[in-house]
């Protein structure tokens, strides 16, 4: 396996920056049968507290590195084969290994005027929010650090992909055009950061996940000036304890419900979103069944100054318990009170290059400690409450 990952990664990295395969080269051997795109994104970060991918806190972490290699393969009119293979490094949570990150068959099944309905089978891509689906690609996020309060990159393994199958449909109509998605399949990502998150630093077994499902429905308005989107996830993990674990077999359920609304002007951009999500846990030996209510939301503005310099700012703000904001069920078990929540004032920049560079900056003032990563903050008491983190990014496509 680990020679198989080093070996593709050399390919990644050879098609990304020898120049010795270009995208053209590729269109002109195998025009209108193969497409072929890539992108590699390095990121940079400094915090004055607390550590994000990396040592970052009072140094320069270069944690966040992301290579894609991505094919798509039309051999009928109505069947469309795409792949994309992931090297990515963050921190202490993801070692930096090549995965497969989606490969998919999409069968058309029916086609008419006004819409479309079809399925996909195979390693899909979890449909959730406005960039679940993209988060990957550094060019079609909004910002470096996407709200952790609905788009947790430190169980990011879990809610991004899922084998399995997907229903789609596509109508438009003279007032708006509506999607639809269902997706069945078994969530992927089993580690120690999606364990200590769920369960505490102390859990030392694994979990396996059962079959889930994720569905969406949205709306757009003007070719997508305004788009509406409903998005829910059924997510249960059944916890397999370690030969000494003192917690035992159980299970916990987590049922996230998401609202998402944006606006896509010439120049200005306005986008919000709203996460309630249930969490329960049942059938554990160190403690009774119970259930608590999770809650995120941000509100996110864009103006672009020149048509290759966007302006950014956003609020979100995440409370991983609603009935105690304030943190003081953590910190009665020992923890900071602050682990409980994290509000996030944040202000950026866009420079879009060409188009196939990019590169971004922004400055983040968080109070609050809700969605770190035990990874790369192993001493949870030493974390502080209120810390600025400064974010550089350099992005390349093709």
């Amino acid at each position: 396996m680990k020679k198989f990952d080093y070996l593709f990664l050399n390919k990644l990295l050879v098609l990304l920056f020898s120049g010795v395969l270009s995208a053209q080269v590729l269109a002109d051997t195998w025009y209108d049968d193969i497409a072929v795109h890539g992108f590699a994104t390095q990121d940079f970060f400094h915090t004055s507290d607390n550590n994000v991918y990396g040592e970052s806190d009072d140094g320069i972490s270069p944690g966040l590195t992301e290579i894609g290699l991505n094919l798509s393969y039309q051999p009928f009119d109505r069947l469309n084969l795409s792949v994309q293979g992931l090297y990515r490094r963050a921190g202490k949570v993801d070692g930096g290994v090549v995965r497969l990150d989606y490969g998919v068959a999409d069968l058309n099944l029916l086609k008419f005027e006004n819409g479309q309905f079809g399925i996909r089978g195979g390693r899909i891509k979890i449909p959730f929010g406005l960039y679940n689906e993209t988060r990957d690609v550094a060019f079609t996020n909004p910002t470096i650090i996407l709200p952790q309060g609905i788009y947790f990159d430190r169980s990011r393994s879990l809610l991004v992909s899922a084998d399995g199958g997907s229903l789609y449909a596509d109508y438009s109509t003279e007032y708006g055009d509506i999607g639809f998605k269902f997706n069945l399949g078994m969530p992927l990502g089993d580690n120690e950061e999606i364990l200590s998150t769920i369960l505490g630093p102390s859990a030392s077994g694994d979990f396996e996940a059962n079959p889930a499902f994720a569905t969406q429905l949205n709306y757009e308005l003007n070719g997508g000036e305004y788009v509406f989107a409903v998005s829910y996830m059924n997510l249960k993990l059944d916890y397999k304890p370690s030969a000494n674990d003192t917690l035992g077999e159980g299970s916990t359920k987590i049922r996230p419900l998401l609202f998402s609304a944006q606006y896509n002007g010439e120049k200005f951009g306005l986008t919000a979103e709203y996460l309630y999500r249930w969490n329960h846990y049942s059938d554990y030996d160190a403690f009774p069944d119970f259930s608590f209510v999770s809650e995120s939301w941000y509100v996110q503005g864009s103006y672009r100054f020149l048509p290759s310099l966007q302006g950014i700012v956003r609020y979100d703000t995440f409370s991983s318990d609603i009935d105690d904001r304030s943190g003081k069920r953590a910190q009665a078990s020992g923890l900071p009170a602050h682990m409980a929540y994290a509000k996030d004032w944040m202000a950026g920049l866009r420079w879009d290059i060409t188009s196939s560079w990019m590169i971004r900056a922004e400055y983040h003032r968080v109070h609050g400690t809700a969605w770190l990563a035990h990874s790369d903050n192993l001493d949870s008491s030493a974390t502080k409450q209120d810390w600025n983190l400064y974010a550089l990014q350099l992005s390349y496509r093709f």
